[in-house]
């Protein structure tokens, strides 16, 4: 009797648990549907504010499902929270366990938040020519981490964003047109206007130099050795600077040999002054060149 008794006061206990429980679980399924309709709406309006941002595919792809992963934690522990689970010991321990991987991780974090930061800025896009720093290279592929660069004597390199974030950047691409600067010195004792007529016949003919502005040689700097000249003029096309530096490189050294002006080697000019010193020496060296005869 005692034991019948006890089963229908568990039955009951435990109906009554149940029944109390049902609406934590109906408003938590109800929460997940809201969040269901929450990820689907976040994808929709995200992926048409990048889409108007002009981000390209990949980049746009990591984006939307690190927008996705956050809502999925955020509805887990919500739905957690409603459900009555204690998911404070959880959420100590993540926390402890964050902490250290972003000591751990505080480099891969600071080049995937700089990763984020080019794609919406974008200085540039995959198959621009950049120069970063001292390297001149073609953006191959921009990832969340890092950057891949190839560069003219076709090797790839593998940039941190971060470290690419602090860089100056300059992207020939967008502004494909591009002043040429050929350097090039003549000696003191040269003429700098027969020099500068020199140069610029170098330029006469070349339909790949722009006429506006038109080329012109300056005097940048009176060097140890001699006098410091520049030669300057445009083209069209930034992807010629190199070809147009190393051909008029050339057709400048040949054009000042033509014209027999010097080109000046570093070399060391010394002047004695005439000192009552000097001239003792002087007398000392002569009396012995006249002994030794």
């Amino acid at each position: 009797m005692l034991s019948k008794l006890s089963n229908i006061l568990d039955v009951k206990i435990l109906s009554n648990l149940v029944i109390g429980y049902l609406p934590n679980v109906f408003m938590a399924i109800i929460l997940f549907f809201l969040f269901w309709f929450a990820n689907k709406l976040i994808q929709q309006l995200f992926g048409s504010f990048l889409k108007k941002m002009k981000v390209e595919k990949e980049p746009t792809n990591l984006l939307l499902k690190g927008a996705r992963v956050g809502l999925y934690i955020f509805a887990f522990l919500t739905i957690a929270d409603q459900l009555q689970i204690n998911i404070k010991s959880l959420l100590a321990g993540v926390g402890v366990i964050g902490l250290a991987l972003s000591f751990a991780a505080k480099d891969t974090v600071g080049n995937i938040i700089s990763g984020i930061v080019i794609i919406i800025d974008k200085p540039f896009k995959e198959g621009d020519w950049v120069s970063l720093g001292s390297l001149d290279a073609t953006v191959t592929q921009i990832r969340l981490r890092t950057t891949v660069l190839t560069t003219f004597n076709n090797e790839t390199v593998v940039v941190p964003n971060q470290q690419i974030s602090q860089e100056r950047i300059i992207n020939y691409t967008i502004t494909p047109k591009i002043r040429v600067k050929i350097p090039i010195s003549i000696a003191y004792k040269e003429s700098i206007s027969a020099a500068r007529t020199v140069l610029l016949e170098t330029t006469k003919g070349d339909t790949q130099i722009l006429q506006d502005p038109l080329p012109r040689v300056i005097v940048t700097d009176l060097g140890g050795s001699g006098v410091n000249l520049q030669l300057r003029f445009w083209i069209e096309n930034s992807d010629d600077q190199y070809t147009f530096i190393f051909k008029y490189t050339e057709k400048c050294k040949i054009a000042l040999d033509k014209a027999g002006i010097e080109i000046p080697y570093p070399h060391l000019q010394l002047f004695v002054e005439d000192t009552k010193g000097i001239r003792v020496l002087s007398k000392s060296a002569s009396s012995d060149s006249s002994d030794n005869k």
